[in-house]
């Protein structure tokens, strides 16, 4: 690609290279017949929405090698994941009033704790998550039925968090944002779907190191923040731009859009940059599960910039320009070089890890 065109796209760095799972489209196929028969969706405009987000895709890029059965069920839960955001959250029934949002997140919470309890019964977003959790329970360990069980619940509680700032009118300070967004946005979710898929669990022991936890919270932070450059624009024309990287910074240090739109550049690439060093560093001592654990963060990274560029979630194709569009650079654009801690608190510890486990 001639580099004068790449400037004309949002260009990220992610020298990651890109895979994907030979049965993406028929898994694609089978997400939008589940959501059609589980019937998540409102209306006949938000069914063609969710059928052009391309589910199937988005997980085949991230675990190429898995099972297609498990493969299915990632790919089921994350529509559903997507049909819940549009539904219930930013503008939906919730998305303002979080005393609904936690009520309704406690029930769904303990529906993923007992799936055979009768829990609103009536409400196709309850019913098609407690299929989601029986059939997970078939590809999953109880360990990794529980690490996925709970990282939904805190994707479920942080909705609560979102709706109380929309009720308040309040934007977060980046340090606050940086924390609430990752789990806000599944960040931590679809790492837990790795192993699953792949049928190999990492032990808790492992998991545990600062370094892996590092890279997970990493992996999460990257891709939250390239989907807010990537949505911005969007969630402006609709009014939905308070939690988005680029609205904090600009409120937070009273800056234009282009000079935040350059900072949140700056700081994705500066955590890219940190990533790379933490997975060459975790591979050079990890198990094979542990080993197909850290390739799937980056194979993580890496498919959400390729899948955005196809994905109706972010652009519709009917309008988009030849200048719309993500570009995936083997370098960055910004120094890089010296690994200095973003000014961020809740994150500095992941540059610790470097000295810390090398």
């Amino acid at each position: 690609m001639d580099p004068s065109e790449a400037r004309e796209k949002l260009s990220l760095y992610c020298p990651i290279s890109p895979e994907l799972h030979p049965r993406a489209e028929e898994v694609e196929a089978r997400s939008v017949e589940w959501m059609t028969r589980h019937r998540i969706y409102p209306d006949e405009q938000e069914w063609l929405r969710l059928s052009r987000i391309r589910v199937g895709e988005f997980v085949a890029r991230i675990m190429p090698t898995g099972t297609e059965a498990s493969l299915q069920a990632a790919a089921d839960f994350v529509m559903w994941l997507f049909a819940f955001d549009d539904a219930f959250c930013d503008e939906g029934r919730f998305g303002q009033r979080p005393h609904g949002m936690a009520v309704y997140a406690g029930w769904l919470g303990h529906l993923l704790d007992s799936p055979h309890a009768e829990v609103l019964p009536e409400d196709p977003y309850a019913q098609s998550l407690r299929d989601l959790r029986l059939r997970m329970e078939v590809h999953a360990s109880p360990v990794q039925l529980r690490r996925w069980s709970d990282a939904v619940r805190s994707y479920l509680y942080s909705q609560v968090w979102e709706a109380a700032n929309r009720d308040d009118q309040r934007v977060c300070d980046v340090d606050s944002y940086t924390v609430l967004r990752l789990y806000s946005g599944a960040a931590m979710v679809c790492p837990t779907l790795i192993d699953i898929v792949n049928q190999h669990e990492v032990s808790t022991e492992e998991l545990a190191r600062p370094l892996v936890r590092a890279a997970g919270e990493m992996a999460g932070t990257i891709v939250v923040w390239d989907n807010d450059l990537i949505s911005h624009e969007k969630e402006s024309r609709r009014g939905e731009d308070q939690h988005n990287l680029l609205s904090v910074l600009m409120h937070e240090r009273g800056c234009s859009m282009e000079e935040a739109t350059r900072e949140a550049v700056r700081m994705r690439d500066a955590v890219m940059a940190l990533f790379l060093r933490l997975l060459a560093q975790g591979q050079s001592s990890a198990s094979l599960e542990l080993s197909l654990y850290l390739k799937g963060l980056g194979n993580f990274v890496r498919a959400n910039i390729d899948w955005s560029n196809r994905s109706g979630r972010y652009f519709e194709r009917e309008v988009r320009s030849s200048a719309e569009g993500v570009v995936a650079l083997e370098m960055p654009l910004v120094d890089v070089t010296t690994l200095e801690p973003l000014p961020v608190r809740s994150i500095q510890w992941w540059w610790g890890c470097v000295s810390s486990e090398g």
